[in-house]
């Protein structure tokens, strides 16, 4: 199942996928909502334990949103070089925290996602190794999504698992509005 936050978690930090292994929420074959958290995809934990930003210039951020109706946060702590990156993702919501170690990103049109492996999570239903992801849909405001775990034998590689999905036909309704802060992507990435 996979697990998307946001208002991917409220019907997804991110949401499920049929015959998967995975977290609560609700099951779908593509990104789509799962259970909502209040408080960002994950609470402030040790986001600082991911790399520095790239001194070509700021990658990641933390941003600040609601979750089902409660504060949520995502701090990204990366050094990128095109779709390769390095660092973490940590996401602070009502149902835990959960960690991504970072190791790719994609982006299609005005949406690109950080992806990689679960290092750890105290959200219900989630488990350490699984594929997850912060998508982010650029705009005023931009729209951030989390999906909190796709089973890791769906791709041999982060690169491959992001593949797998078209970031551009989730909808609206798996995202949340950012209220404050802003996520950087990596710079170099293909449209």
């Amino acid at each position: 199942m996979r697990t998307m936050v946001g208002a991917l978690i409220g019907t997804l930090l991110v949401a499920g996928c049929a015959g998967a292994t995975g977290s609560a929420g609700t099951a779908a074959s593509a990104p789509a909502p799962s259970t909502r958290a209040s408080v960002s995809p994950s609470t402030p934990a040790s986001a600082s334990l991911g790399a520095s930003p790239s001194p070509s210039g700021a990658i990641g951020g933390i941003v600040h949103y609601q979750l089902d109706g409660a504060a949520a946060t995502t701090e990204v702590n990366v050094v990128a070089d095109g779709a390769t990156v390095s660092g973490t993702a940590v996401t602070t919501f009502r149902e835990g925290t959960h960690t991504v170690r970072l190791g790719c990103a994609s982006q299609n049109g005005d949406t690109w996602a950080l992806g990689g492996t679960t290092e750890q999570t105290t959200v219900p239903g989630e488990r350490a190794g699984d594929w997850s992801a912060v998508i982010v849909k650029d705009g005023s405001p931009q729209q951030i999504g989390i999906w909190l775990s796709d089973d890791p034998s769906k791709a041999s590689d982060c690169e491959a698992w992001l593949a797998t999905t078209d970031f551009a036909n989730i909808g609206l309704e798996n995202f949340n509005p950012v209220e404050s802060g802003a996520l950087a992507p990596p710079p170099g990435l293909a449209p």
